[in-house]
């Protein structure tokens, strides 16, 4: 009988343990061309700057990406994914210049005229309710 009860509640804690989903969001490779097919139609771009060996970068997918509120506030826009896992990489090291971003995870916001939202970069892993307010920054200038 005892072992029965430690195989019931081993199976509970294990079943209560479960991770939050991935992010299923669908975002596309960050490319100059998509940038600017964007920005031709006054489209407002975000950049999520990510890397495969960014733990925090993986919780941002798990944790805010994956909720169907955030989901539908970047369905809004054109949301783009650089993955910068390679650093060794000209093309890579040129981008992150290019958006000076010091380390990821970095999400930048631009506007439909092509430019970043002031106070709006987020730089590390941030609540959804974080992302929301940065988000809404963006939001306000459509």
């Amino acid at each position: 009988m005892k072992i029965l009860i430690s195989l019931v509640l081993l199976i509970f804690a294990f079943s209560s343990c479960r991770q939050a989903p991935r992010s299923q969001f669908d975002w596309k490779p960050y490319s100059k061309q998509a940038l600017e097919d964007s920005l031709a139609h006054h489209k407002p771009v975000v950049i999520d700057f990510w890397a495969q060996w960014c733990p925090n970068c993986h919780d941002l997918d798990r944790l805010v990406f994956s909720l169907p509120q955030i989901q539908a506030k970047l369905a809004q826009v054109t949301a783009l994914r650089m993955d910068v896992t390679d650093q060794d990489d000209p093309q890579v090291q040129k981008i992150i210049q290019e958006y000076v971003v010091d380390g990821v995870p970095t999400v930048i916001f631009i506007d439909g005229k092509g430019q970043e939202i002031n106070n709006s970069r987020i730089i590390g892993f941030v609540t959804p309710e974080e992302f929301s307010q940065a988000f809404a920054l963006l939001a306000l200038l459509k």
